[in-house]
């Protein structure tokens, strides 16, 4: 049926509009916070209730707002930054981009309190769902409070696609530490249900600010990047390769003081690290890109995420060669210290998977292959009951038996590109991925272990972890499921952690690199709807962390127990993430591989 074309009313349009700026509680925090810089705040102070689905509060000690002004703060297209078209390609502000605040309260009631330093009384705006209701003097300080209470409920759809509080307050948090990472002379300070959880003192400069927000750990292991190409400022730092992550969490960009995402940028940055950290890890990098506006257009995205530049290649060159010049630095700095070691100290400095291998052999040296002996003499009979191995319970019968994965009359033929077993039988071949076998066992035995409220093993020395405020409040939350399979960790005050035990299913783990690995895939940003599913992603990333990683030698001994092992395990044929563990070639396929068939 057709319908004809009308104009849509103003509540609706503005409504629309929000939909591009208001996604979140932290969107909003991130405009107001800009909003107070823009204004010249040096204090700024922002209060969140319920990760702020309940209320968000900016309040700084900037400018103020002139009384005729007020009432034009939430009409669209009013704005203080731009007057001609060009202004919008040399915009060195934040807030204020015409239908922001216009935006917010289209959907939450907003109240605004500000004062200028010369007037003897301040304002207050009162507006709900776009109208506003009310402006009357107010008595304040001179600065300008803002706060948004009632988010989405004149759009109840949109409350449903909200997250758990402690997701969209880790949310907040992020939007305050990236524009503190940008402004270290402003101070900063959030509350989260009347508790401050992130503070940041004016810095005498950027150094001090990520040393202050990102902690020790990553000041320990930073490269510092100064480099100048034409016009272009590259200033920063990024981490060693001794100190990566499990995504790129870590990775702030920066154009012209504007926290910003950009996949050429990105690529650069990873290029550069490619021949020197393991497959899928991540440095940690804070990146100040300076170049005069005209060279950049920040108006491609509707929350200006996203930048356009001009002279694109020539960004992309100074950033993959600013890092490579600097990780070869680093290397050159470590190797002249490794030729002053002994031949004796230098092996004794080296640690490799041999040293804390969970299924470590007898012998400290590999051994290729089993000279084809049946894999059934090895892990069939008393070893299955041998003294001291621990059992994976199983919590579920298997349907189908076909789908288990058993070494019935298979020989083990030996290890292909450090990471597939190969088994032969008459039947065919079996690739088994060692890493994907050990995930599922460990999976399991957690699993077991959070049922029956495991046994821990304390730590001579706990271990001080500095993580993010934003990473705190995710982890806080999944404290008691991390305290049930052993892991005890206490919140060590807003920047850090202490790890006091570790599980006894996870063996010879770095309790640091767990921690931080834990809390980068707590804040990957996807929903995560039921307890049941937050629980198994927590655990799936412990067990992935503690596996046995690719291209590490197993001798016979340690395949053993590794088929062993996975024998017992429940769901045996597929690991936490789904993949499959084996992949089988029938005799027939192989025969017409050879056109035999």
């Amino acid at each position: 049926m057709s319908r004809r074309i009308a104009v849509l009313s103003e509540e609706v349009a503005n409504q629309i509009a929000a939909g591009e700026v208001v996604e979140r509680p932290a969107s909003i925090v991130k405009e107001l916070v800009e909003n107070a810089i823009d204004a010249g705040g040096r204090d700024i102070r922002v209060e969140i209730e319920k990760g702020g689905c309940r209320s968000i509060r900016v309040s700084d000690n900037g400018s103020g707002i002139e009384r005729e002004d007020v009432a034009l703060v939430f009409e669209r297209h009013a704005t203080s930054k731009i007057v001609r078209i060009d202004d919008i390609y040399d915009a060195g502000s934040f807030g204020f981009r015409g239908e922001a605040m216009a935006s917010i309260a289209s959907v939450a009631r907003v109240e605004l309190l500000t004062r200028r330093a010369d007037d003897l009384a301040g304002t207050r705006a009162l507006v709900e769902a776009g109208t506003i209701s009310e402006i009357a003097p107010a008595g304040l300080p001179p600065g300008t409070q803002i706060t948004v209470t009632e988010l989405f409920a004149n759009v109840p759809a949109r409350r449903k696609f909200l997250k758990t509080e402690a997701t969209e307050q880790s949310a907040c948090l992020d939007a305050v530490t990236r524009l503190a990472l940008a402004h270290p002379e402003i101070r900063f300070s959030v509350r989260a249900d009347g508790r401050v959880v992130f503070a940041a003192p004016a810095a005498a400069g950027v150094a001090d600010r990520v040393a202050m927000i990102l902690g020790k750990d990553f000041t320990d292991h930073r490269l510092t990047i100064a480099e100048n190409k034409e016009n272009i400022e590259l200033r920063g730092f990024v981490s060693t390769p001794a100190w990566t992550k499990s995504n790129s969490k870590s990775i702030f960009w920066f154009v012209n003081s504007r926290f910003i995402r950009d996949n050429s940028m990105m690529h650069a940055l990873l290029a550069a690290y490619r021949q020197v950290i393991e497959p899928r890890r991540f440095p940690a990098a804070v990146l100040f890109l300076r170049l005069p506006g005209e060279e950049v257009d920040i108006n491609v995205h509707p929350a200006k995420l996203e930048v356009r530049f001009k002279n694109s290649r020539g960004v992309y060159d100074l950033v993959s060669g600013a890092v490579l010049r600097a990780l070869a630095g680093a290397q050159a700095s470590r190797d002249a210290v490794a030729y002053r070691l002994a031949p004796r100290e230098a092996a004794s400095a080296s640690s490799g998977f041999w040293r804390s291998s969970p299924y470590r052999a007898s012998s400290d040296r590999p051994q290729d292959v089993f000279s084809r002996q049946n894999l059934q003499q090895a892990i069939g009979g008393d070893l299955f009951a041998r003294a001291g191995e621990p059992d994976v319970p199983s919590h579920v019968e298997d349907a189908s038996c076909e789908e288990r994965i058993t070494f019935d009359h298979r020989t083990y033929l030996g290890q292909f590109a450090g990471t597939y077993l190969v088994f032969g039988s008459p039947g065919g071949l079996m690739l088994l991925d060692q890493h994907a076998a050990h995930e599922r066992i460990l999976l399991e035995r957690l699993k077991a272990s959070e049922m029956e409220r495991a046994a821990s093993q304390p730590l001579l020395m706990p271990e001080v972890v500095t993580l993010t405020p934003a990473q705190i409040s995710l982890l806080e939350e999944a404290l008691p499921l991390l305290a049930g399979i052993g892991l005890e960790l206490d919140i060590f005050g807003r920047d850090a952690v202490v790890v006091k035990a570790m599980p006894d299913a996870l063996p010879n783990v770095e309790p640091r690199r767990l921690v931080s690995d834990l809390v980068d895939q707590l804040s990957d940003g996807q929903a995560v709807p039921s307890l049941t599913e937050r629980k198994e992603k927590i655990l799936a990333s412990l067990a992935c962390h503690a596996a046995i990683k690719a291209n590490a030698a197993l001798s016979s001994s340690e395949v053993a127990a590794l088929c062993r092992d996975l024998e017992k395990t429940p769901f045996n044929a597929t690991c936490p993430h789904g993949r499959p563990i084996r992949v089988q070639f029938t005799l027939y396929e192989i025969e017409r591989l050879f056109k035999r068939k």
